[in-house]
């Protein structure tokens, strides 16, 4: 049986979260056909389609995305080796903390000033989509996890970072992008863009039902961020989002509208509840102290 290349599967990832043989192309820095080479060359190997191509998108089959979740951990485990061996030739210690992508700005500098106040102390940062990080941890793949909007919290210890209010993503010509503020039953008939895995607590988060307990109507599937932006811009979902999600200026094409009445957005910090990494916990008093200050 042929083996798995580790670059395939790092090339797998990148077309999954940017939904584009050229974006990921671009991302990756390599050309567009020999990532579409590479792709077949990982289909011929794995023996069955991993992707739809379509004209505007490149989306995963079933089989892609099953594929999809292992590689994250095949990845993740040859950095981590990595890391290992780096650390056992300068004599370092090495603390591997997963983090949303939209946050990845403001751990990555608590990350640095951990490392100055510890020296032989390394921080092995990993950005992940949201809903994956307290399942990283549970599995022992995680130290530590930066985690938004975690209901689910069996077998953890999560103390609560900061709370930002949510708004509401709308294409740019959608009946409702010309007010100033909505309210959650303004958006009560719109679909929702519906993340897979959540669970029925993260699904009425999401979608506002926590506050508004009518139905909602589920808009397409979202496995990242870049799913989330096509789909509202296409205009098959609205979504809700938090302010670090957004870029300091408008999206071309969208509009993000408050919405009063709306759940906050929580990040909060996560270790195992038992044999966690001592570092862990000096890491997390560290996360506590930084984003305290932050708020005052």
């Amino acid at each position: 049986m042929p083996e798995l290349d580790l670059r395939h599967l790092r090339y797998l990832i990148a077309v999954a979260e940017t939904g584009s043989i050229t974006r990921a192309a671009r991302r990756l820095m390599i050309t567009q056909p020999a990532l579409s080479r590479a792709v077949q060359a990982l289909e011929r190997t794995v023996g069955v389609p991993l992707f739809v191509r379509q004209p505007h998108a490149t989306e995963l089959t079933d089989a892609g995305s099953n594929l999809l979740e292992e590689a994250y951990e095949l990845v993740e485990r040859s950095r981590a080796a990595l890391e290992r061996a780096r650390g056992a030739q300068d004599a370092s210690e090495t603390l591997t903390v997963t983090v949303p992508v939209c946050d990845v700005v403001a751990v990555a500098e608590a990350g640095r000033a951990f490392e100055a106040d510890r020296p032989g102390v390394r921080v092995n940062l990993i950005a992940r989509e949201w809903l994956s990080q307290r399942d990283q941890l549970r599995a022992g793949r995680a130290d530590v996890s930066f985690l938004r909007d975690c209901h689910d919290q069996r077998g953890l210890i999560v103390d609560q970072l900061a709370r930002e209010p949510r708004m509401v993503l709308l294409r740019g010509d959608h009946p409702l992008a010309d007010r100033e503020r909505l309210t959650v039953s303004d958006l009560r008939d719109e679909p929702v863009t519906h993340w897979t895995g959540m669970s029925r607590e993260d699904a009425d988060h999401w979608t506002g039902a926590d506050v508004d307990r009518r139905p909602r109507r589920h808009g397409p599937q979202v496995r990242n961020a870049t799913d989330v932006l096509a789909a509202v811009v296409l205009g098959r979902a609205i979504a809700f989002v938090h302010g670090s999600t957004l870029p300091d200026s408008e999206l071309p094409g969208l509009r993000a509208r408050p919405v009063d009445g709306l759940s906050a957005s929580s990040l909060a910090i996560g270790i195992p509840a038992h044999g966690a990494n001592p570092l862990a916990a000096e890491f997390m008093e560290h996360a506590r102290h930084r984003w305290a200050l932050e708020s005052s």
